[in-house]
């Protein structure tokens, strides 16, 4: 484990020797040798590593926020995530979401490029797969993007933008593409992979799942689009009787309770290593509105997700986003422990889409059965108990329940429980697909119409791509719609 920390250390130290203004240049800057010196092996356990990091800290703290499942502890914290409540939209407001996904991103392509006399396949397959599922992102939060001409470093400066659809098509076909080079490669990947532990078949299994990830995303549009509608339809047929993943995809280089050690998550809002509760930590608890639909159907998950925090009662309240009162902490069933392993996709995340596909005809099976595997697989991770008497109680709740109306509604509001603290851009961007949960409230005072849409393109790429990146003002924010968003 140790080793692998060094690995990761000396990424970042590569990749700090490059500007913010060259991150698409990471790969093949004339300072940076220490990178091309680095085998596929070395490579993809600080890539991997970084990637989850800024997924599990950056845009998970956005995507909560502007899914509405935080807010602020307001009585010890005046101005508890000031920015974020008075939607403060701007090309520094989480500029580092975009920054970070391109830096790092490019070294799951230099891994695919990489060419010598050995057979790095299987490494190549999984480096293909994690730019698959981080590089949507991108997309899903901003839109058109530079893409095929991306990570060329010195050899294109200045990439074009690429519409947002074509690269959601590309991403699928780069799913496809390593899927066909799994279990081909012969150079040993176990140790190297803190994801897997070169189980090529759990990698498949997670393809598969962004695969339906990215198709999930393009079906309201498809109802409308004929093209699309006949490509979407084209491409689930070929998950019919695939394997999605059953187990949490998680990462782990060697967490520890030491510095600069701790897993990244309960670095950011658990304890230090003395048992100090972090500032970020103290501040952060449920809306108002995550609190009551926890507390009204009588949830177990509420005491697992959420807990007082320390000094006050056993007993807690949600906080209006930008209101006032003490929220409290994120509770055991996220925050498990320094050495625990970081969360990028949840098995009960898996299950609703499952579900969502086979409700709405793209797959076979039974979306009832695949619901009830959602929420208990949520109740598993949390460590919450008694799923199958929750799952009976709500049956026939309009936002919970399968049988409720309208089980689309429940299959989304159950993931965005689920996915609540875990994987927090999850809430947004399917909020905005999907326009569930229903009645999700705007930030106490706001004087705007309607939760944002999107993230404004970074100040990097104004400076650094100026002629190809598109003008944009806070407005967009709330109206430059992605293009899967028909809603």
């Amino acid at each position: 484990m140790k080793n692998r920390f060094k690995i990761i250390s000396m990424l970042m130290l590569c990749i700090s020797i490059v500007s913010c203004s060259d991150y698409l240049d990471v790969n093949d800057s004339i300072d940076n040798q220490n990178l091309d010196e680095l085998t596929p092996n070395q490579l993809i356990v600080g890539a991997q590593a970084l990637s989850a990091e800024t997924y599990a800290n950056r845009l998970n703290r956005v995507g909560n926020w502007m899914g509405v499942a935080w807010s602020g502890n307001y009585l010890a914290f005046n101005d508890a995530y000031g920015l974020e409540s008075r939607y403060q939209f701007s090309n520094t407001f989480y500029d580092d979401v975009w920054d970070n996904i391109y830096r790092f991103t490019s070294n799951f392509a230099t891994i695919e490029k990489y060419n010598d006399d050995k057979n790095w396949n299987n490494q190549k397959a999984a480096a293909k797969i994690l730019k698959a599922f981080y590089f949507q992102y991108i997309v899903d939060l901003y839109g058109d993007a530079p893409y095929s001409e991306a990570f060329q470093g010195t050899d294109n400066l200045f990439p074009k933008y690429d519409d947002a659809q074509d690269i959601y098509m590309s991403l699928i076909d780069s799913l496809d593409e390593a899927m066909t080079m799994i279990n081909t490669g012969s150079e040993e990947f176990g140790i190297n992979d803190i994801t897997f532990n070169g189980d090529m078949g759990r990698w498949r299994a997670f393809a598969n799942t962004i695969k339906l990830r990215l198709l999930i995303r393009l079906t309201e549009k498809a109802q409308s689009d004929a093209t699309l509608g006949t490509y979407v339809t084209t491409k689930f047929a070929e998950l019919n009787g695939a394997q999605f993943i059953t187990q949490d995809v998680t990462v782990n280089p060697g967490y520890s309770n030491a510095d600069d050690r701790q897993n990244p998550f309960w670095e950011v809002y658990g304890f230090t290593p003395v048992n100090v509760p972090t500032a970020q930590g103290r501040q952060t608890g449920p809306s108002e509105f995550a609190f009551n639909l926890l507390d009204n159907s009588n949830d177990p998950r509420l005491n697992r997700l959420w807990k007082p925090n320390t000094g006050n009662s056993n007993t807690f309240a949600g906080t209006q986003q930008n209101g006032t009162g003490n929220s409290a902490s994120i509770g055991d069933g996220v925050l498990k422990s320094a050495d625990a392993d970081l969360p990028i996709m949840l098995a009960a995340e898996s299950y609703f889409l499952q579900a969502e596909a086979v409700q709405r005809g793209y797959l076979t099976g039974n979306a009832k059965m695949l619901f009830d595997q959602g929420v208990t697989a949520s109740f598993d991770y949390l460590g919450a108990t008694d799923a199958a008497t929750y799952i009976t109680n709500t049956d026939a709740d309009a936002d919970l329940g399968f049988n409720g109306g309208d089980p689309l509604r429940a299959i989304i509001t159950q993931k965005w429980i689920a996915l609540t603290s875990v994987s927090g851009a999850e809430l947004w961007i399917e909020y905005n697909r999907t326009g569930f949960p229903s009645n999700l409230p705007l930030p106490n005072a706001s004087t705007d119409s309607n939760i944002p849409v999107r993230l404004l393109y970074p100040a990097s790429e104004y400076s650094g791509n100026s002629q190809n990146v598109k003008s944009q003002t806070r407005s967009d924010a709330f109206s430059s719609k992605i293009f899967w968003d028909v809603n």
